[in-house]
Parts: C-alpha cells; sequence; structure tokens
C-alpha cells in the first residue's frame, strides 16, 4: 500500500493549527517580558547617557534652548513696546507670548532628539540582557519548539508520522496535538 502524500492543503491547514497552539504561549511570554523590558530600558537609559557623557551635553543644549526662548521673548517686549510700534504696526511675531524653536528643518536637534537616541541605544542593550533572563530564555525556547515543529511539517512526506511527531514537539511545551472533545451541557426544558 501506498503512503498518502501531503498535500498544500494538509501542510496549510498544519501550521494553522500549530499557530492556533503557539501564539497564546509566546504572546503570553512576549507580555511578560515587555514589563521587564520597560524597567530595563529606563534603567539602562540613564545609565548610558551617564557613561557615555551624553547627560551634560543635553542638559547643556536644554539649557541654550532656553536662553534663546527667553531672548526671542526679550525681543518681542521690545518691539511690540518701543515708540515705533506704538505710531505704526508690529509684525505678528512680535505679538506673541511663548516662543519655541521649531521649524521644518531637519538638521534641528533637540533635547529629546538627544534622549531618544540615548534610548534606542538602551533598548537594544536592554534586550540583549533580557534575552538571558529566564523569561528571554522560556520565550526563545518556545519560538524554536515552534520552529522545529514548522520544520516538521515542511518535510513531512506523509501525515501519518506526522501527528505524532508534532505531538512530541507540543508535549514539551506542555500542550497536545490531540485535543479532547467536550460534550454541550445538557439542557433543561420543562
Amino acid at each position: 500500500m501506498a503512503k498518502a502524500i501531503m498535500q498544500k492543503w494538509q501542510r496549510d491547514w498544519f501550521k494553522k493549527e500549530l499557530d492556533r497552539q503557539y501564539d497564546p504561549l509566546i504572546d503570553a511570554a512576549e507580555l511578560k517580558l515587555k514589563s521587564i523590558e520597560a524597567d530595563a530600558v529606563e534603567i539602562a537609559e540613564k545609565n548610558l547617557a551617564d557613561e557615555i557623557g551624553a547627560t551634560p551635553i543635553i542638559q547643556e543644549l536644554q539649557e541654550a534652548i532656553e536662553t534663546v526662548k527667553s531672548k526671542m521673548s526679550k525681543a518681542a517686549r521690545f518691539f511690540r513696546t518701543s515708540k515705533v510700534a506704538k505710531k505704526s504696526s508690529v509684525n505678528y511675531k512680535f505679538e506673541e507670548k511663548d516662543f519655541d524653536i521649531s521649524g521644518y528643518h531637519s538638521n534641528k536637534i533637540t533635547p529629546e532628539d538627544c534622549w531618544e537616541q540615548v534610548r534606542d541605544w538602551a533598548t537594544a542593550a536592554a534586550r540583549a540582557q533580557i534575552a538571558k533572563t529566564p523569561e528571554g530564555a522560556l520565550l526563545e525556547t518556545i519560538r524554536a519548539n515552534k520552529r522545529a515543529s514548522e520544520k516538521a511539517i515542511m518535510e513531512a512526506g506523509s501525515p501519518d508520522n506526522l501527528v505524532a511527531k508534532l505531538d512530541q514537539n507540543l508535549s514539551k511545551n506542555g500542550l497536545s496535538w490531540h485535543q479532547e472533545v467536550k460534550a454541550l451541557p445538557s439542557s433543561t426544558m420543562n
């Protein structure tokens, strides 16, 4: 008797069922890591900024921006209240009360830009450290087990032996390929 050959629709179905089994585990593990990552990034950001000497540079930049804003406000007050301004109109820019260094230029660097760069670097460093934690190792193990099961699906010549292999792989994560069918509760009709 010839063995059944795996069809594309069967591979797709096995893959879909595998996703249905593994995705909730992966989502739960990623969710646990999100809070750990947020705390780690916050600490790493501060430490990295101090380590590379960015903190005083960013503070200096912030102070310079505040100085420029103050000088713009002083200039606006001067031109609004000058003897000439009382006799003729003044440009609308001088009527503003709040001043900022803003515009559409991409070459402008703000303290927020600096902190964002430090945060990007710190996030990468924090993720590398988190991968070494038990939670990070758990997520990577689940992903590796899913990849092994996907590989088994793609390499399977027939569905006969595949179910046993998938059940074996899923059991390592506390799951089972064979799901018990649950009976509907009986209804009490009078």
